[in-house]
């Protein structure tokens, strides 16, 4: 009897202490979580849901304590830095009377310090004279421009027209008639600065440019990407530099802009003036100052220590009264590209915002940023990005800009959820030309994906080895081959009510170009795949193995 109540006992104290650990674990628990959530809580109203965001870099600012990242992104934010934002015209130039009178509306109404439109135009300015029969046959009209030039006055923004001057003049080179003209004569990239030609055919077209800009106060002469050979024909043997070439056209072309319109400010991409052969000859850059306002322009989402740390930085306040830089909203990733990387682009505002914070600079050190957004690479290269598909992009990274802050990421699908995330009206999605194509071209990327899906199973059940011998598996053949006409159906009606979508806003050439792109070489694979998989679907019967 002893024994038994002695074992009831000793059960009963192991219980109470089991009991007693578990309490006090729990108690352990309960005070840790206490601190955390009231730590947390004073870190997400400076994180803004940042850790949300999958695709966001763990670099150092993220492991600074949260007192620190305040303080940090309080400083970073610059509404008050002047905004503009290019439209690439020489790929998909939209329907003027269907465009920029209610995008104009949509950036006003937007208020986050946008202050006006590049528009560079290449091949859509309605030109006149001897210049009458190069540009884009479906190009702009005068009453187009006007259109353009009073949406801008209306809504309080500034027009600044963009026109090559140097390199990136495929537009005119690529012209049987002018290719005399060119630097290299197999290359219709730079004009040559060795004719007399050249500067006569470029003072007609800034001349008539300027003509149709009359409240223009600022134009872009471009310059950039540069390949300067030296290579016409006319080009005389001289003891100058390239660099020394390159200064000179751009001195010849400021004065050509003075002449047409003294006073007049001009922008000039620093892509070329940054390289050791000017920046370490402050003699060359000398004969620059006062004539050009750079614009220093990066698309990555990082960058290199190189560019962090060149000697542009502290060279160009000493020759420039006004430094520009330029970021990308689109088209500043990938030459070939159906959707908007709005992930990128937004990271590469957010670096360009953390770099100009940096102790390197003065807060006025940079008069403006501009927000580009490419919709080819150059001429010859293929349409990417459509502009209402980069919408997402231009709202999230103006808000980065202004606040420094990150957003879910799975908010910025939707336009309307997107506006209220930033603090606007959602109701100003109705003013955004072309808002159901981005809709459209997202649900047919979705179903692109899938066929593609379905192409590389059926890929696998028949390799082209099967199909040759007639061998497969005919049964899941048949369902797969099922599940592709279904998505075959699919592709045609989005096709057809993309169609619809796109005619409001582009013409007929650029809507052929970008199903030629980005949905006929689908469709082409789907109707292959039943020609090449109806031989092997017919069969009954079989050979014994070998198969050769």
């Amino acid at each position: 009897m002893s024994q038994l109540i002695g074992r009831v006992m000793f059960i009963k104290v192991r219980r109470l202490i089991q009991l007693s650990i578990c309490l006090l674990f729990l108690i352990i628990i309960f005070t840790f979580y206490s601190r955390w959530s009231s730590t947390s809580n004073d870190k997400i109203q400076f994180y803004d849901n940042t850790f949300n965001n999958p695709f966001l870099p763990q670099d150092a600012f993220y492991k600074k304590k949260s007192n620190d990242i305040a303080i940090e992104q309080l400083n970073y934010g610059r509404p008050d830095l002047a905004k503009y934002i290019h439209l690439d015209l020489k790929g998909a130039p939209p329907k003027a009377n269907k465009f920029y009178e209610s995008f104009f509306n949509f950036l006003e109404k937007l208020q986050m310090g946008i202050k006006g439109v590049l528009i560079e135009y290449e091949d859509t300015l309605p030109l006149q004279g001897n210049l009458a029969n190069i540009s884009h046959h479906g190009a702009y009209t005068k009453s187009d421009i006007a259109l353009i030039q009073a949406a801008a006055k209306k809504h309080g923004l500034e027009i600044i027209p963009l026109i090559q001057t140097f390199g990136h003049l495929e537009w005119i080179l690529k012209l049987e008639r002018f290719r005399s003209y060119r630097d290299d004569l197999n290359l219709p990239m730079a004009i040559s600065p060795c004719l007399n030609n050249t500067y006569i055919l470029l003072e007609d077209l800034l001349q008539q440019t300027l003509d149709m800009h009359l409240d223009s106060n600022i134009i872009h002469i471009g310059c950039d990407e540069v390949i300067l050979k030296y290579s016409n024909p006319a080009c005389p043997e001289t003891d100058r530099s390239i660099s020394e070439i390159y200064i000179n056209h751009i001195q010849r072309i400021v004065n050509i802009v003075r002449k047409i319109r003294p006073g007049i400010r001009i922008l000039v991409w620093d892509d070329i003036l940054r390289i050791d052969q000017f920046i370490n000859n402050q003699k060359l850059l000398n004969q620059l100052k006062g004539l050009v306002e750079p614009v220093s322009w990066n698309y990555f989402p990082t960058f290199n220590k190189q560019y962090k740390s060149s000697r542009a930085w502290k060279t160009y306040p000493k020759f420039f009264m006004n430094n520009w830089i330029a970021s990308a909203f689109k088209g500043g990733l990938h030459r070939f590209s159906m959707i908007t990387n709005t992930t990128h682009h937004v990271l590469n505002n957010r670096e360009w915002l953390h770099f100009i914070a940096s102790s390197n600079f003065q807060k006025d050190s940079f008069s403006a940023i501009i927000l580009t957004g490419w919709s080819r690479f150059d001429h010859f290269m293929p349409l990417c990005d459509l502009l209402p598909t980069a919408y997402s992009s231009l709202i999230y990274s103006l808000y980065m800009l202004n606040t420094n802050k990150f957003l879910v990421d799975d908010s910025i699908h939707d336009c309307e959820d997107l506006l209220r995330l930033v603090h606007r009206d959602s109701q100003l999605c109705e003013s955004l030309p072309g808002l159901s194509i981005w809709s459209g071209i997202s649900s047919l990327s979705v179903l692109l994906r899938k066929i593609q899906n379905r192409l590389k199973i059926l890929n696998t059940i028949a390799p082209e080895y099967n199909r040759k011998h007639l061998f497969v598996r005919r049964h899941e053949l048949h369902s797969r081959l099922s599940e592709l006409r279904f998505l075959q159906k699919d592709l045609l009606l989005v096709q057809k009510t993309l169609n619809r979508r796109l005619m409001e806003l582009y013409s007929e050439d650029v809507i052929d170009e970008w199903f030629g792109l980005y949905l006929t070489p689908t469709a082409n694979e789907i109707d292959k795949a039943f020609i090449d998989f109806s031989p092997v679907a017919n069969k009954t019967s079989w050979e014994r193995r070998p198969l050769i």
